[in-house]
């Protein structure tokens, strides 16, 4: 997904009302786009600070421009209010490090939270590996302009020059060292200091904190079980519900016998949910059990006699998606989504072809905590308590519902107990405001595990076909690309056209010089909910594209590391690329790798090296080189080595721990993940058929390397360096057994 796109999707998927646009420029409102901070007295005496980050780019949407606060209070703690959904990445360090940096704040005395919805803070969305890269420059300068406030308002108290002072550590102090006053003692003052228009950012030689190892701000609280994820919310008056929705995706209601959940000794109600109309909420419909606890919640739910009348799915399965998927491989795409040449010719007069079809299921995102959200109507306005990425999505989405204003929704956005993607989506914050809506009192909507198997937005099913022809030199002359899938922009819009562009992005974009080459898509109809995976579409694209490029070095009798060097060149465009694609630092990222994994020196036998690369929205470049092996057909990891480049590395210890993750992520998809789908509904109900990868299962190693640019800008880690996982271990299987592997989860004979 290109930067345009994926700025786009994700403030449509946020897309907060139109009410928001005012904060965007509307004159008649009386804000402006020039407006850059805002400080104000609190009402404790400290000095809150709100500002107004300008759009990543232009677009040709109204920008949003999130207000982000900063509150110094008294007792000289700092806590900083962040807009971003924290789901185990880290994000609210990472955030704090860039204002306290700039601010000279004690570390020791930083605080953060989550910022509840409001439309003072724009796009509140979080995805797309882009919420540091998004607010970098923005959120250094509101902590730099801080900082000169802060120093205003003590060369004001000392009659002093404020080029003699200086902030540091908490406090400011003049030249001579012999005054120094807190940042809480000046935050009163400081609140009715002039805010700096411009303030200069210090430059990267004096950074203390960026760049630096930290423990995240709030480990501690989440070690100690003090942080409330969604599921721990509990308003006073709280009763539980749990909703049973058909199996069968599109099924709908036919009868219910509430008769014996209601018998359950603390059950309360059982009411209907109707499913979605408005396609983007996603809300199944089903019938649900309200009761004291969550027992009598569950139980009741089980006691429920229902009957579900068929809907327009209830034949498909896996195996028709497979049947309908191969055809459309074998005669051309009903989508030309490029060209370059004459590949149809090329492949017709050559005297060899190489040809390869891969094979991607359906994935769950399976998250440890499953969907939940809280919610109290209390006859004028939701309030709801919800772990989701997307809170202004949320907020607009239950108003809709609900037919209520938009003011009258609240959302305050609770710790994500993982989220991948999953959460992007909004149908368990509508669940749950629909049924708080019937019922007097806050309502804890629970899904069980079960449920979010079922119920999923899945990672689309995937074939691809490639056939390719070399050259005298052994490298490829033509390429035609044919996938088939079901695309994930049809599940929110079903008359969406143009799908293949974005279905095939890492491969009809490919970095790879081709002369004469070509992509087409054939779309496959499914009822099945389709969702935003952790990278996306690139999980599949990436997987066929390095598996074939190994395949094709193989044919020219070339080491597969030298071969991708020879044709990494800049990729195709049908347009200006806003950040164009860097070659070099494609190639640097393969070359780091493949040496601190000892490219080309002897493995004992039995055992092989893969490597694979890809970019990530053209702003993030990794390279994966993985050692494996597979005893009695059985697959181990033993080492894994990426190298990642993210321009700057504002906090390593964090991006580390964002690539071993997706790492680890990659490994279980490719080795064990699967959704399959059978009478129009999934089968995999619990993590015993649904098989993530085991703790013994993980790299005896992983290693990252990062590549440092201090010229380059920051760009995102939370998905780069999951798409080279599966045909980084293809490849290294296939070297170790001499078997291609061209279907995931893999599958050896034993």
């Amino acid at each position: 997904m290109n930067p345009r796109r994926r700025d786009a999707l994700l403030a449509a998927l946020d897309d907060p009302p139109p009410a928001a646009a005012a904060l965007g420029g509307d004159r008649r409102s009386g804000w402006s786009r020039r407006t850059f901070l805002k400080a104000s007295a609190t009402a404790a005496g400290g000095l809150m600070l709100a500002a107004h980050a300008r759009p990543l780019r232009a677009a040709p949407e109204p920008p949003l421009l999130p207000d982000l606060y900063i509150r110094i209070d008294p007792d000289n703690r700092v806590t900083l209010t962040i807009p971003k959904s924290e789901m185990g990445q880290g994000i609210r360090t990472s955030l704090a490090l860039l204002i306290a940096e700039e601010l000279e704040a004690d570390w020791s005395q930083v605080r953060v939270e989550t910022a509840s919805s409001d439309l003072r803070y724009g796009s509140q969305g979080t995805g797309g590996s882009g919420s540091v890269m998004g607010r970098f420059d923005q959120l250094r300068r509101i902590g730099a302009a801080m900082r000169l406030m802060l120093i205003g308002a003590a060369a004001a108290r000392w009659n002093a020059r404020p080029a003699r002072l200086r902030a540091e550590n908490g406090h400011v102090i003049d030249a001579a060292g012999s005054r120094r006053a807190s940042f809480g003692d000046l935050a009163a003052d400081a609140a009715r200091q002039p805010v700096p228009k411009n303030p200069p950012l210090k430059p990267r030689d004096r950074w203390k904190l960026l760049g630096k190892d930290h423990i995240g701000k709030d480990m501690a609280d989440i070690v100690h079980g003090r942080v409330r994820f969604g599921l721990d919310q509990r308003p006073p008056g709280l009763l539980f519900a749990s909703i049973e929705r058909p199996r069968e995706f599109g099924a709908t209601l036919a009868h219910v016998d509430p008769t014996g959940a209601l018998a359950v000794p603390g059950v309360r109600q059982v009411i209907e949910i109707e499913p979605s109309t408005e396609r983007p909420e996603g809300v199944a419909g089903g019938v649900a059990v309200i009761a004291a606890n969550t027992w009598a919640a569950l139980e009741g739910r089980r006691r429920l006699k229902l009957t579900w009348k068929p809907g327009p799915h209830a034949a498909e399965s896996s195996t028709s998606y497979e049947r309908e998927m191969a055809a459309a491989l074998d005669r051309p795409g009903a989508e030309e989504v490029n060209r370059i040449g004459d590949p149809d010719a090329e492949l017709a007069r050559a005297k060899r072809v190489i040809r390869a079809d891969y094979g991607l299921p359906f994935l769950a995102h399976a998250p440890l905590e499953p969907m939940n959200s809280t919610a109290h109507w209390d006859g004028q306005r939701m309030t709801l308590w919800s772990p989701t990425q997307f809170p202004h999505g949320a907020a607009r989405r239950v108003a809709n519902r609900l037919s209520l204003k938009p003011e009258q929704v609240a959302v305050h956005v609770s710790l994500l107990g993982g989220g991948f993607g999953r959460r992007a989506n909004v149908d368990f914050a509508v669940e749950a405001a629909a049924v708080a809506h019937k019922v007097a009192a806050p309502v804890q909507v629970m899904w069980t595990r079960e449920d979010d198997f079922t119920h999923d937005f899945y990672r689309p099913c995937a074939r691809h076909r490639l056939e390719a022809c070399l050259d005298p030199r052994g490298f490829p002359l033509a390429l035609r690309h044919r996938l088939s899938n079901p695309a994930i922009t049809v599940t929110y819009r079903p008359d969406a056209t143009g799908l293949g562009r974005e279905e095939s992005a890492g491969i009809s974009d490919s970095f790879y010089r081709v002369p004469h080459r070509k992509s087409e898509y054939t779309l496959l109809r499914s009822g099945v909910p389709r969702g935003w995976w952790r990278s996306v579409t690139v999980t599949h694209t990436i997987f066929a594209i390095e598996s074939f490029v190994d395949e094709l070095a193989e044919a020219a009798g070339q080491d597969p590391l030298a071969y991708r060097l020879a044709l990494i060149d800049r990729p195709p465009s049908a347009g200006p690329e806003e950040r164009p694609f860097a070659p070099e630092r494609m190639k640097h990222c393969l070359q780091l790798a493949a040496e601190r994994a000892g490219w080309g020196q002897p493995l004992p036998p039995g055992r092989g090296r893969g490597l694979a690369c890809a970019d990530f929205d053209r702003t993030t470049y990794a390279a994966v080189v993985i050692e494996a092996s597979a005893p009695r057909g059985r697959p181990i990891v033993h080492r894994v080595v990426c190298a990642v480049d993210c321009g700057t590395v504002i906090h390593p210890d964090g991006g580390r721990a964002q690539v071993e993750g997706s790492i680890i992520h990659g490994l279980s998809a490719a080795l064990g993940e699967r959704i399959t789908v059978d009478r129009g509904g999934v089968n995999e109900t619990n993590f015993d058929r649904y098989r993530l990868l085991r703790f013994h299962e993980a790299p005896a190693a992983i290693e990252v390397h990062f590549v440092d640019r201090p010229d380059a800008r920051v760009t995102g880690l939370g998905e780069p360096a999951l798409p080279p996982v599966a045909p980084a271990l293809a490849n290294a299987l296939y070297r170790a057994t001499g078997k291609r592997l061209r279907d995931l989860p893999f599958q050896l004979p034993t």
